[in-house]
């Protein structure tokens, strides 16, 4: 992959597992390393994608059979790439019987530095010790249309992970992680709050929730994949604008994709008020959206009159702006009147939010005409 054009996320830092989901066990950060403490555990990534360069160091003792999982879903690792960590280095976990074994020799460092390269339907691996000897590289095959977050799994306490990063070809982070550059607060303030109603620390968004307005990007975009990490608290609401014009109803001028604590509203919610769902327009086709206080990762792809949302990892619709028998606000606020450029946003709806690893990749000019997504 060329990393001309390229988000990087830092995906653990040695700081805390913020973006981390335990699955099982017990897991801790001790000298800038994410440790397994008790075992059998597993912990995976809040961020997921399809395409990417990740790169970590790792070390361990012992037999116990620790994993790394590519591609896994939210709970399971099912369909995933898998690989073995061993102390010598990497291997697939579906050659056993093959010939190669990993032949690195630690020493007392005992770290090995791993990069993983997933590129359309083939995944690369390559692994080195401290001294820069290298395991012989090896590929793996990729699924068409295979995507998902990045797993770990000890079979003992004592394995050690630091330095995660994932780098995105393509993709540009409309963040610099510190400062809210290039972008504005839309609209009116609360006169009656003085602080910041959006700010950044440690990387991550905050958007206090203390009717500020909303936050917009600094010029328009019309073609694009846009992916992040939002997390809510208990009844969050917040979303996404897309095409947005200045001023105005968004969710009824631009586009909005709904971000909401679906949990704390069961059985209130409408269809198309449903995390993931264009809101007013298109509802979701399955409920995936995590707890509350837990990261989701949402990616939406807008080219034209064609809109695609994922939600951790799970297509919620792929559908046209035009199609009025998809559209439940048609007769209202037809999707297909939106505008076909405006800003990127966020928005404040009177509840925190927090959002990670904004990233986007703009596309070219849509086709003249298009036809109905593939099922």
């Amino acid at each position: 992959m060329s990393l001309a054009m390229s988000a990087v996320m830092i995906l653990f830092g040695g700081q805390d597992l913020e973006g981390w989901i335990t699955l099982a066990g017990r897991w801790g950060v001790e000298n800038g390393a994410m440790v397994c403490k008790a075992a059998p555990a597993s912990i995976r990534s809040s961020y997921e994608s399809d395409q990417f360069i990740l790169s970590f160091e790792y070390r361990c003792t012992g037999k116990g059979r620790h994993s790394l999982y590519l591609h896994s879903k939210l709970d399971v690792p099912s369909g995933a790439i898998g690989l073995l960590l061993t102390p010598k280095g990497l291997v697939n976990t579906g050659s056993a019987s093959s010939a190669f074994s990993p032949q690195l020799s630690t020493g007392e460092d005992g770290w090995i530095k791993v990069q993983v390269d997933i590129d359309k339907d083939i995944c690369r691996v390559a692994s080195s010790d401290a001294a820069g000897n290298r395991n012989p590289d090896f590929t793996l095959p990729v699924a068409v249309g295979s995507r998902g977050f990045i797993r770990f799994e000890a079979a003992e306490p004592g394995l050690q992970i630091r330095n995660v990063k994932a780098v995105e070809p393509g993709f540009t982070s409309m963040f610099d992680g510190k400062t809210l550059e290039g972008w504005e607060i839309q609209g009116r303030r609360n006169p009656n709050y003085k602080g910041p109603g959006w700010y950044f620390k440690n990387g991550i968004l905050h958007c206090v929730g203390k009717k500020t307005h909303w936050l917009r990007s600094g010029r328009n975009y019309d073609n694009l994949i846009i992916r992040l990490e939002y997390q809510l608290p208990n009844r969050g609401n917040s979303g996404i604008y897309l095409r947005a014009p200045k001023e105005g109803w968004i969710s009824r001028t631009g586009l909005e994709i709904q971000l909401i604590d679906e949990q704390s509203y069961e059985g209130r919610l409408k269809p198309y008020q449903r995390s993931g769902s264009v809101y007013a327009g298109f509802p979701p086709e399955v409920a995936v959206s995590a707890p509350k206080d837990q990261w989701n990762a949402i990616e939406v792809l807008l080219e034209g009159k064609r809109i695609r949302t994922i939600l951790n990892s799970v297509r919620l619709y792929d559908a046209y702006l035009d199609d009025v028998k998809k559209d439940l606000g048609s007769s209202i606020h037809p999707l297909a009147t939106r505008p076909a450029v405006g800003y990127v946003g966020f928005q404040d709806h009177h509840s925190p939010a927090k959002f990670r690893n904004v990233r986007i990749r703009e596309l070219g000019k849509s086709p003249t005409t298009q036809t109905a997504p593939a099922r």
